[in-house]
């Protein structure tokens, strides 16, 4: 039996590496926070199958499998390359999009751990803080088409 939501919701995705669509992790997740089981989550979304309902759900365990799957699939050398090509890709996004720039400014400030930053570009830190969670910095996602 074919699952046509599973085939509507991959017309919407434009990298076919992703399973579920922007809207489909809010509502993982949302699920998840009432206490529904991953399998529950699965079968109300439909299309997943629980380990992807536990992959979108659990931020720890995402960081860990995408860690280790970065160090499975990368040679040093393929490491240095996509480093490179990253940094070239962001600077270009930031070129275009400077509150891009701004927001990455901003997270970097929140999570630094060895000194606190008061400010970012002159602006105090809570005020950055309150801007960056308003959404006025959000950049769509490129990966999903809105």
């Amino acid at each position: 039996m074919v699952n046509n939501t599973k085939e509507m919701k991959q017309q919407d995705i434009i990298d076919k590496r992703y399973k579920v669509t922007s809207d489909d992790i809010s509502q993982i997740r949302k699920l998840r926070e009432k206490g529904l089981s991953y399998a529950k989550i699965a079968e109300k979304i439909g299309g997943i199958t629980w380990a992807t309902a536990y992959y979108w759900s659990n931020d720890e365990q995402r960081e860990k499998a995408r860690v280790k799957n970065a160090k499975r699939r990368h040679t040093p050398e393929e490491n240095k390359a996509r480093i490179e090509r990253d940094v070239k890709r962001r600077n270009e996004r930031w070129e275009a999009d400077p509150n891009a720039k701004l927001a990455h400014e901003i997270r970097s400030a929140l999570s630094e751990k060895r000194a606190k930053r008061k400010t970012v570009r002159g602006m105090p830190l809570e005020e950055a803080k309150k801007l960056l969670e308003s959404g006025e910095l959000t950049s769509p996602n490129s990966k999903f088409k809105l």
